[in-house]
């Protein structure tokens, strides 16, 4: 199974409607999807995160990369992970765009052995095989309060119990204040049953982050996501330390070692691997297994990512050891649909997981070659 070629591609779509947070204004979805071929002709489908400038990840996989990795094993998916990041971060690349590309080839060599074993990658992961997994609803993202109640609510109705809600406007659009006044008016609406999450996108210093935390501890949310921006550990740190709140974070960490003190020192209490940006499925399973040794539970995060590193996704929640549950994103979202038959729909907020070889679900290849760029 030696690896032959490696390929990266641009897709890129619009949604019916854009989304708007605390990092910005999103009226189009873009991912890289890496294709590994080997000379048996077995083919391997990964994606790497992409929000923006698609094209520089997409020539980190093919001009740094592909070099590296053409020509040997495509089993040893292990070995070759250490290969690319040893290499790379000599040149002082552990994060960012290179680990974002690292994270679309990883997942393809996982697709090409569940393929080769005739298998779905996570029981080739060998972790708690879980059929299907609970997931929460994602984003009611920031709008009026009427319209974020009103979003609210329709997913509960959609068989949702658990909703994930965005803050950290721009103090001109009102601030922590409006953000605190939208979570209580959703409080109040869906009443004590329903769980809510709250994610600020790091928006916030500590010192803001601390006051908002304390204030939502009247509104019993299970998480304040990303408090403040992503290495800002000190601020992680004051923030823990100074309200009943749990953190949760993740989405911008880069893999093991990105998360080495964010779970070792316990500043965060849900831990959360985006599998197009930690590396892969190599380094998400390792997150894991830290988080695991720490008795931190993981809530894989997906976005508005494509389908194929949602699906990678589905899969890691599949095996995590301590699972809270998966981001489904309600959102409209056409780079997700990237599948013949559609990506996998919940049923009473549980997700089944795919038994095919691979990830499971086949590529619609003309649907894909409408988004390419």
């Amino acid at each position: 199974m030696i690896i032959a070629a490696i390929k990266a591609d641009v897709l890129a779509a619009r949604p019916k409607r854009g989304v708007r947070f605390a990092i910005g204004d999103y009226d189009e979805f873009a991912l890289v999807l890496v294709t590994v071929t080997t000379e048996d002709g077995v083919t391997g489908y990964g994606e790497a995160l992409a929000r923006r400038g698609a094209q520089m990840t997409a020539a980190a996989v093919e001009s740094l990369l592909a070099p590296a990795v053409i020509g040997r094993d495509a089993r040893n998916i292990g070995g070759l992970w250490t290969h690319m990041f040893n290499q790379l971060r000599r040149w002082g690349h552990a994060g960012g765009v290179v680990v974002e590309a690292i994270s679309g080839v990883d997942c393809a060599l996982w697709d090409i052995a569940g393929k080769a074993a005739g298998a779905p990658v996570w029981r080739l992961l060998h972790g708690a095989g879980r059929e299907s997994v609970p997931v929460y609803a994602s984003s009611i993202y920031i709008d009026s309060d009427e319209a974020m109640v009103a979003q609210a609510q329709e997913q509960i109705a959609n068989g949702f119990s658990a909703i994930k809600i965005k803050i950290g406007r721009a103090v001109e659009d009102g601030g922590p204040h409006a953000d605190l006044r939208a979570v209580g008016k959703i409080r109040a609406a869906l009443g004590d049953e329903a769980e809510l999450m709250v994610d600020a996108n790091g928006a916030f210093d500590a010192s803001t982050a601390i006051r908002v935390a304390r204030a939502l501890e009247a509104y019993d949310v299970r998480w304040l996501e990303e408090p403040v921006p992503p290495d800002d550990l000190d601020g992680y740190r004051r923030v823990h330390a100074m309200t009943s709140t749990p953190l949760a974070a993740g989405e911008t960490v880069f893999g093991a070692i990105g998360f080495r003190a964010l779970i070792g020192e316990g500043l965060i209490d849900y831990v959360q691997p985006d599998l197009g940006r930690c590396g892969g499925m190599t380094a998400a399973m390792q997150v894991c297994a830290l988080a695991y040794a720490q008795n931190r539970p993981v809530a894989p995060h997906t976005g508005f990512s494509g389908g194929l590193s949602q699906l990678a996704a589905l899969h890691l929640a599949s095996a995590a050891p301590e699972l809270f549950r998966l981001e489904y994103m309600v959102i409209d979202n056409p780079v997700r649909e990237l599948f013949v038959d559609g990506y996998p729909r919940p049923q009473n907020g549980m997700l089944e997981v795919p038994r095919g070889p691979g990830w499971g679900l086949e590529l619609d290849l003309e649907r894909i070659e409408h988004m390419r760029r």
